[in-house]
């Protein structure tokens, strides 16, 4: 059997994050993902109202299952409970050393709470950032990873990354800027010990985005095995672009989704899966 891209992330109801949206991003790159459940959540676009992880021994038993017929090819992982860092920390030490493990380090929700404590999302930080390949944290999440009070945009996106990378030994980092309210471009910045790369893109007028970071976690996820090799930072160039692809799509009032059947469907343009 052919290695699929996997997620790991919640059930959200409304099909427009999470684990469904992830299943839907790896659909439009060609592949038949595959997906176990990390939490059910209760929630529709106007926000989360509860939120339920899935018991260790179920999502033990599910991972197992799958694995007994192949290994994932690439895998993502969303919204975390501390509840299943351990067995998530065994099957991680379990895969080949080149699979690409992205995680969307989940702290709250667009609309509604969250599922950790401070404390409890540093303990997850510490027990799986160092097992996984990238962490696409948004800006909210990068700050409250790193304590860290922003005060230059986007010069201090890099001082938050290292921040991370020293206290959770993170091996590579995606800080999202879009949630920066200010004037000018949003930025993102691509981080390693050794590099990094800022990506700045024109402010839109769009509204309040649902499962924004679940389409662009997955993106890298599956471009992993989409370009057949390539290097980390060329598969997560290659998702912005296409995640500026989906923003296009989008509306100026509402609560959007994303719909990642348009990039098969826009192939042939600037941002095409080519």
């Amino acid at each position: 059997m052919s290695p699929d891209p996997w997620s790991f992330a919640g059930i959200d109801p409304s099909g427009g994050a999470g684990l469904y949206q992830d299943l839907r991003v790896f659909q439009s790159l060609g592949f038949r993902g595959r997906g176990v459940p990390t939490c059910l959540t209760v929630q529709n676009l106007n926000g989360v109202r509860r939120v339920e992880p899935v018991p260790e021994k179920i999502f033990s038993s599910m991972v197992e299952t799958l694995a007994e017929e192949s290994l994932p090819g690439a895998l993502k992982i969303g919204l975390l409970p501390i509840s299943l860092c351990g067995v998530l920390e065994g099957f991680l030490g379990s895969l080949p050393s080149d699979t690409t493990v992205v995680l969307d380090p989940v702290y709250r929700f667009g609309k509604g709470g969250g599922i950790f404590s401070p404390e409890e999302y540093r303990m997850m930080a510490r027990t799986v950032f160092p097992r996984v390949t990238l962490i696409t944290p948004n800006l909210p999440e990068a700050q409250e990873l790193a304590g860290w009070s922003l005060e230059r945009y986007p010069e201090d996106l890099s001082l938050m990354a290292r921040r991370i990378h020293d206290q959770y030994g993170a091996p590579a980092i995606l800080v999202k800027g879009g949630h920066f309210a200010g004037d000018g471009p949003k930025v993102d910045l691509f981080w390693t010990p050794l590099s990094e790369r800022f990506y700045h893109h024109p402010a839109k007028p769009l509204p309040g985005i649902h499962g924004g970071g679940c389409t662009l976690s997955s993106l890298v996820s599956a471009l992993a095995l989409f370009s057949g090799g390539a290097p980390l930072e060329a598969n997560v160039s290659r998702a912005l672009a296409l995640y500026q692809t989906l923003l296009e799509g989008i509306g100026a009032s509402g609560r959007a989704i994303l719909e990642p059947e348009r990039l098969r469907r826009n192939a042939s343009g600037g941002a095409s899966l080519s």
